[in-house]
C-alpha cells in the first residue's frame, strides 16, 4: 500500500515563490517569456554540413565545435537520439554518419564506423529508404546518397512537379514542403530525368524556387528552424540552381543560431507557448501578471494579419514564434486564451479573428489539425490534444461559442477518439498523459465534468500513476517527469480535488521533492517536433509544475 504524502503548507508556498521568481527572472525586455529547446544532434548534422558547405559564412571554428558537439553526444551503442538524452534512433544516427563522413571522415572514423553498424542492425538502408519506417526518410536518404554511401539510382525519388499541382493538393505537405521541394531539385541534379521530360521539369524548378523565396522568412529562416533552414541550404547548393539569394538570406540565420557548446536546437524557441503559459500560471496562482498592457500588445502585435503564403490559411492565427513560423491552431488557442486572461474582451477584433481563423481551419470530421485543414500527413493531422486546446479556448468566448456547433463537432470526435481505457492520443506530445490530462480540462472548461468522456480519462489519469507518485507518458516504464506529473496533478485537481486527493497529493509532493534550487525543474524530452522526433523545453518544466502548485494552494489548502 503507498504510503500518503504530507504536503507542508509552508513548503509549498515556498517551492511556489521560488518558481514564480525563477520566472520572472527570465522575462524579456518586451514583456515575454521564451525557455530553452533541448540541442539537436539532427540540427546540428545539418547545420554544421551547410556551413562547410559556404566557408565564407561560417566563422572560424564553428564547423569544429559542432562536429565535436556531435561525436561527444553520441550513445554507447553507436547511435544518436534527438534531444540529447534519447535512445538512438534512425533519424538522427543515418544523418549523423552522412555528415560527419562528408565533413571530416579521418578525424570521426570510429564514431562512423560505430553509426554504421547502428544503422546496419536496425534495418539498413532499407529502412531509411521506407518514408513508413523512417519518419525523416527524405533527407536521410539523400544525405546517404550526396555522402556516397548508396547510389543515387537506389534512393526514392522526390518529384518536383509537385509544384505544379493544385494548392489545394500540394499545401497538404504543410510544413515539410520547402524541405521536399529542395531535396526534389538536388535528387534531379544527380539524377536527371529522360530529355523530354526536361521542359517540366524546368518549369517545376523555376516555381519552386519562386515559392521558396516566398516562404522564407524575414530572418533567413524557414519556420524558425535551423534543421530546415539548413537542409534547404544544402540541398540548394549541391543542386547548383543559382538561389544565391535564398542561400544569402538563409546562412546568417544559421550562423547565428550555432549555440556556445557548439550545438543547434531544432527550432529556436517557443515563445507564444511559453508566454501565454506564464499567464496561466498567474492566473491559476490568483495573482495578477505584471506589465499586463506589454504582455496583451505583445499577443496582439503577433497574429498574422494576412493570408498565409504557405498554408493558405486565413488572417487570424498565431505561431509558435517570429518572425517565421507559421499559423497554428495550437499557438492560436494558446494566444487567445491568454489574451481572454489579460482582459481583452471577446467582441475585441483580435479575438474575432481569431475565432474566424478556428471555424475556417476545422476539419471535415470536426477535430482541428496543426497547420493545414484536412491533412493527413504524419504531424499534421485530426489530433485529440489540439483539438481540446482549441475547445478550451471557445469554453472562454461566451456561450454561442462554447456551445455552437463547432464545439458540438468537436466533441463527437473526441467521443470516437477516446480509447477504450480511457485515455487520449496527443499528436505534439508523447502518448498518453498529455492528451488525457488535455481532454479532461476542456471538458471541465466546458462544464462536462460528469459526462463519461470525462469520468473515463480521469479514471485513467488516477490508475496510471506511477508508484514513486509522478506521472510518466503511461506506458509504466518511462520514470515520471516534471511535466506529465503537472499535466495529471493539474487536470485532476480540476476535476474532482476531493475524489482524487491521494493521487493529486503524491504527485504534489514528487513536485515539491524535485524542485532545484533556483526554482525550475529538470526538463525531460517530452514534446514532439516532427513523427517520433522529441525534445525537451525548460519553460514546460518551470510552468506547468508552477500551474499544478498554485491549483493546488488555492484549492485544498486554500480552498
Amino acid at each position: 500500500m503507498m504510503e500518503e504524502a504530507k504536503i507542508e503548507p509552508h513548503s509549498l508556498v515556498e517551492a511556489q515563490q521560488r518558481a514564480f521568481d525563477f520566472l520572472e527572472s527570465h522575462r524579456r525586455p518586451d514583456g515575454s517569456w521564451v525557455g530553452e529547446m533541448s540541442s539537436s544532434a539532427l540540427a546540428t548534422a545539418i547545420s554544421c554540413l551547410a556551413l562547410s558547405l559556404h566557408p565564407d559564412a561560417a566563422p572560424e571554428g564553428a564547423v569544429e565545435r559542432g562536429l565535436g558537439w556531435l561525436a561527444a553526444d553520441q550513445n554507447p551503442d553507436g547511435g544518436w537520439g534527438d534531444g540529447v538524452v534519447d535512445p538512438s534512433n534512425m533519424n538522427a544516427t543515418s544523418l549523423t554518419a552522412a555528415v560527419l563522413s562528408m565533413c571530416a571522415p579521418g578525424e570521426y572514423e570510429e564514431e562512423i564506423r560505430a553509426a554504421r553498424e547502428w544503422v546496419d542492425r536496425h534495418g539498413g538502408f532499407e529502412a531509411i529508404n521506407d518514408p513508413s519506417r523512417v519518419t525523416l526518410s527524405g533527407p536521410c536518404r539523400s544525405l546517404w546518397a550526396l555522402c556516397g554511401f548508396v547510389r543515387w539510382e537506389e534512393i526514392r525519388k522526390l518529384p518536383t512537379e509537385m509544384i505544379l499541382l493544385p494548392r489545394r493538393i500540394r499545401r497538404t505537405v504543410s510544413t515539410t514542403f520547402p524541405a521536399f521541394l529542395s531535396l526534389s531539385m538536388m535528387h534531379e541534379h544527380f539524377r536527371p530525368a529522360p530529355g523530354f521530360w526536361q521542359p517540366v521539369k524546368s518549369r517545376a524548378r523555376r516555381e519552386a524556387l519562386g515559392w521558396l523565396r516566398k516562404a522564407q522568412g524575414p530572418n533567413g529562416s524557414y519556420e524558425e528552424s535551423a534543421f530546415l533552414t539548413s537542409l534547404i541550404v544544402v540541398a540548394l547548393t549541391q543542386a547548383e540552381v543559382g538561389a544565391t539569394d535564398i542561400l544569402g538570406r538563409a546562412l546568417p540565420f544559421i550562423r547565428e543560431s550555432q549555440r556556445e557548446d557548439g550545438s543547434w536546437p531544432i527550432d529556436r524557441d517557443l515563445e507564444n507557448f511559453d508566454s501565454a503559459q506564464a499567464v496561466f500560471a498567474y492566473h491559476a496562482a490568483g495573482r495578477p501578471v505584471p506589465r499586463a498592457g506589454e504582455l496583451r500588445r505583445w499577443f496582439l502585435a503577433g497574429q498574422f494579419r494576412k493570408p498565409f503564403f504557405a498554408t493558405s490559411s486565413p488572417p487570424g492565427g498565431w505561431a509558435w514564434a517570429l518572425p517565421a513560423g507559421w499559423p497554428d491552431s495550437d499557438d492560436t488557442a494558446y494566444a487567445l486564451k491568454a489574451l481572454r486572461l489579460l482582459g481583452v474582451s471577446p467582441d475585441h477584433e483580435a479575438i474575432r479573428l481569431g475565432l474566424s481563423w478556428c471555424y475556417a481551419m476545422q476539419n471535415r470530421d470536426g477535430s482541428w489539425p496543426t497547420f493545414v485543414r484536412n491533412s493527413r500527413m504524419p504531424f499534421d493531422h485530426d489530433d485529440p490534444y489540439i483539438t481540446s486546446q482549441i475547445l478550451s479556448a471557445f469554453s472562454m468566448m461566451g456561450k454561442e461559442v462554447r456551445e455552437g456547433r463547432r464545439a458540438r463537432r468537436a466533441l463527437r470526435y473526441l467521443r470516437e477518439k477516446q480509447h477504450e481505457d480511457g485515455s487520449f492520443d496527443s499528436l505534439w506530445f508523447r502518448a498518453y498523459t498529455r492528451g488525457t490530462a488535455n481532454v479532461l480540462e476542456a471538458l471541465v472548461d466546458l462544464g462536462l465534468a460528469r459526462d463519461e468522456m470525462a469520468q473515463k480519462a480521469a479514471r485513467w489519469l488516477a490508475t496510471h500513476q506511477n508508484d514513486d507518485g509522478g506521472w510518466s507518458d503511461g506506458h509504466g516504464e518511462a520514470p515520471s517527469t516534471a511535466e506529465e506529473t503537472s499535466w495529471a496533478v493539474g487536470a485532476l485537481l480540476r476535476y474532482d480535488p476531493v475524489r482524487h486527493r491521494r493521487e493529486i497529493e503524491r504527485g504534489v509532493r514528487w513536485l515539491i521533492d524535485r524542485q532545484r534550487p533556483d526554482g525550475g525543474w529538470d526538463p525531460a524530452v517530452i514534446g514532439l517536433y516532427y513523427a517520433s522526433l522529441s525534445y525537451s523545453n525548460s519553460f514546460y518544466a518551470l510552468t506547468y509544475p508552477l500551474i499544478a502548485l498554485s491549483r493546488y494552494r488555492r484549492r485544498v489548502l486554500e480552498g
